[in-house]
């Protein structure tokens, strides 16, 4: 059973370093942005996104922990539906590489839906890159559907 607990700043610098060079990778891969260029943005939005690290107010960064063993993180906020209604918005989550393949990324949102409830949140939202189809197959496998969809042809 998966415990999400708060994230230590050892942890942190350490997600930081790899979610970075990750996220522009994602952003690259996906066709938004140029390779050129790419990891600068992406210091930018995270630096953006979390000014104060595990400080920042409103935001929320957990180890995914299975017994004493660290399987992977969840990084979540608090955030205004379209400027009404405070939903829990899931920027990131990650499973251990060699963790991967073992239910973990399951275990970790079942576990995000329990911290939901404690904030007495009812709605949990998230983008996913469309090239990632485990995500896409995991999320909805827990009941998770389109609301949005963006596509592109590039000539």
């Amino acid at each position: 059973m998966i415990e999400l607990v708060p994230m230590n700043e050892k942890d942190f610098q350490s997600y930081l370093e790899f979610s970075v060079k990750n996220y522009a990778e994602e952003k690259v891969k996906s066709g938004n942005w140029p390779q050129e260029g790419s990891f600068e943005r992406s210091e930018k939005e995270f630096k953006k996104l979390l000014p104060n690290g595990l400080k920042t107010a409103d935001n929320y960064l957990f180890s995914a922990m299975d017994s004493k063993t660290n399987v992977g993180m969840i990084w979540i906020a608090k955030r205004k539906d379209d400027g009404i209604n405070d939903i829990i918005w899931i920027y990131d989550i990650v499973v251990e590489h060699e963790e991967r393949g073992k239910g973990h990324g399951y275990e970790i949102m079942k576990a995000l839906e329990t911290k939901t409830k404690e904030f007495s949140l009812s709605t949990i939202k998230l983008h996913v890159f469309g090239h990632n189809a485990p995500a896409i197959s995991l999320y909805r496998k827990l009941g998770y559907s389109i609301t949005n969809m963006i596509m592109e042809k590039t000539l």
